[in-house]
């Protein structure tokens, strides 16, 4: 006799979709808080994968690719669970903002993750979705885009562990640039991919493309990796697609060095590989004169810049990515 799947506060038989929680605690209302959770159970056994999104509140990318990719599943046809997050950090979401501004000393969820039992805020909301998570989980996606300051092209940033760089590759031909980044960091990838389990953070989109059109085809494009993962893993029906090679490096932030107006150069290329000292924008000052230039610093690729014009001097205005090697073999017996 199968034995249930329990998760926050809900008990998942096979074949079964069920809506619940973490649990985090009571509000000033004396109502009970929580982490809003959907678990689609195959009936047949397989990976059971996590897909969480908001980490940061301003990036409501994850939420609606979520909900599109869950629109295709069905439980009585799924081999394997899938855990779905739509929002980790429900009190930063509702305000818009990249952390929960009631929560001053411990803002940023994907810097301090999995948090305390007994910390800050925004610690325990960590550690409750953690100690959820941890134990029931071979592989987590944590979704992110450049939220209210930028728009990011397709990135991946995986664990440098090969369960990890395999769940990088299988999100399909769209995601070419997977950084390598290390474990037990703090934040949910390098987490999970701590305890020898595949763990990756995707970033695509930004609120200066949250409207109609653009909305939703940065939701569809989410939506088909993680498609695309569930197929290379054999939970879903269909043959999974990959690109045919990978760019790996690392990446730079490109720092503004005049205060004024920044204008990223037209038609510059996202994601295409640039010669060093291209001009990727310029910053004017209130007078309409060019005060200074930003300059690709080596050969590389742009993945992301400011979407807010205004800009001091020192402020993050580019990501600039520097690849250093490409390579075919991300997915075991394949490549070189």
């Amino acid at each position: 006799m199968a034995t249930p799947l329990n998760i926050g506060n809900i008990s998942v038989m096979p074949g079964e979709m069920k809506r619940g929680g973490i649990p985090l605690g009571g509000d000033m209302y004396s109502r009970e808080r929580q982490i809003p959770i959907i678990v689609y159970r195959g009936i047949e056994d397989g990976p059971i994968l996590w897909l969480n999104g908001a980490t940061h509140g301003d990036e409501p990318e994850g939420p609606f690719s979520i909900f599109k990719a869950l629109s295709h599943l069905d439980p009585k046809t799924l081999k394997g669970t899938v855990v779905a997050v739509p929002v980790m950090n429900v009190e930063s979401f509702t305000a818009g903002q990249r952390g929960d501004p009631l929560d001053t000393f411990s803002y940023d969820m994907n810097r301090l993750y999995p948090g305390k039992p007994e910390g800050y805020p925004t610690e325990r909301v960590a550690w409750a979705h953690w100690q959820a998570m941890k134990e029931n989980c071979d592989l987590q996606i944590n979704i992110h885009s450049g939220g209210e300051h930028s728009y990011l092209a397709h990135m991946i940033f995986s664990a440098d562990t090969p369960v990890s760089l395999e769940l990088a590759a299988a999100m399909g031909p769209n995601w070419t640039l997977v950084f390598r980044s290390g474990t037990g960091g703090g934040n949910p990838s390098s987490q999970i991919a701590g305890l020898g389990k595949g763990g990756v953070t995707v970033e695509l989109g930004g609120n200066c493309r949250t409207l109609t059109t653009d909305f939703h085809n940065i939701a569809d494009d989410l939506a088909e990796g993680y498609l695309n993962v569930m197929r290379h893993y054999g939970m879903i029906e269909g043959k999974a697609e990959y690109a045919p090679a990978w760019r790996m490096g690392y990446q730079i932030a490109l720092l503004a060095p005049a205060t004024g107006m920044f204008v990223g150069t037209k038609d510059i290329p996202f994601e295409t590989n640039l010669p060093k000292d291209t001009v990727l924008g310029k910053i004017y000052d209130l007078y309409g004169d060019v005060v200074a230039e930003v300059r690709a610093p080596r050969d590389g690729v742009i993945f992301g810049l400011r979407s807010r014009p205004s800009v001091l001097e020192g402020q993050w205005v580019c990501f600039f990515g520097v690849v250093e090697e490409t390579v075919d073999n991300l997915i075991p017996g394949r490549g070189g």
